[in-house]
């Protein structure tokens, strides 16, 4: 066991202790409050020097934000990200971190160096075999980024799925530690159909998000008493999007792990680096 493992299990322990839904609901309530311009223009402030938000790239409703929620979840002016225009190309869906990406071989993704997960772990239920020999690739948004969730290809919506869970952190000492992290949180899934088969948008909830909301369905996540379900849309409920338009929005933090039905080539370049919504990260 190494050191760094060593050092964490004291933290894991604290997060497996405290009520880490509740803490996130209710931080996910108070940041609805509405809040005196006076204070929370000095709050945005606060945060956007400490997390390096680069405020110049977001668009400030008439009268500025009401809540601290709403300049998390704020959106961009228009122009401010460019969608990869090549038919064969896969977007990166967020503004984020590359954590990992490959093939899913024998059904396995990497979530850290020695650390597999089952993709039937992530997805269980009807889809969990669609992806077995496709690919995937794992982003983690940090607090400083722009936290609303794009198409990464074009096609249509044709079911959702929602897996209630924990809500650890999703930091790398965690990451790096505990096997399967991503199967035990809240999480969320958006399943398009494209011309190059279906790909699956997972949503990973995480310790302090509120909720993760979605901009094509009324679902409502970090409830009490929730029970996992599969929603397969009508034909005529299924919706049609393009590469780049909205799916949904992380109400503070998070992962998002696209899957792909077929393989895809990932550029090298991308590999722990910051890539942003509208960025082609690998092609079909």
């Amino acid at each position: 066991m190494g050191d760094t493992t060593l050092k964490g299990l004291p933290m894991l322990l604290f997060f497996k202790i405290i009520p880490t839904r509740l803490l996130s609901r209710i931080f996910g309530i108070a940041a609805q409050i509405p809040l005196p311009q006076s204070i929370l223009k000095k709050l945005i402030v606060w945060y956007s020097k400490k997390f390096n938000v680069l405020l110049e790239e977001a668009h400030i409703p008439p009268g500025g934000f009401r809540t601290f929620d709403e300049f998390f979840t704020r959106n961009l002016k228009r122009g401010m990200r460019t969608i990869d225009p090549d038919i064969y190309s896969l977007i990166s869906p967020v503004d984020a971190m590359v954590s990992s990406y490959g093939d899913i071989v024998y059904g396995q993704i990497v979530q850290a160096k020695g650390i597999n997960y089952d993709v039937a772990s992530l997805i269980p239920g009807v889809m969990e075999s669609t992806f077995i020999g496709g690919s995937f690739t794992t982003l983690y948004l940090s607090p400083g980024d722009y936290h609303r969730i794009h198409a990464p290809v074009t096609g249509t919506i044709t079911a959702y799925q929602y897996d209630p869970g924990r809500l650890y952190t999703v930091q790398d000492w965690l990451v790096n530690m505990l096997p399967g992290l991503f199967t035990v949180n809240e999480r969320v899934t958006t399943y398009i159909q494209s011309a190059h088969g279906l790909v699956a948008v997972c949503k990973v909830g995480a310790m302090n998000v509120g909720r993760i909301t979605l901009s094509y369905a009324p679902l409502y996540t970090n409830r009490f008493c929730a029970k996992p379900y599969f929603y397969i849309m009508d034909r005529h409920k299924q919706v049609t999007i393009q590469k780049g338009d909205e799916l949904g929005t992380f109400h503070l933090g998070s992962t998002i792990i696209v899957l792909t039905q077929k393989r895809c080539r990932f550029l090298p370049a991308i590999a722990g680096k910051k890539v942003t919504m509208g960025q082609a990260i690998a092609f079909f």
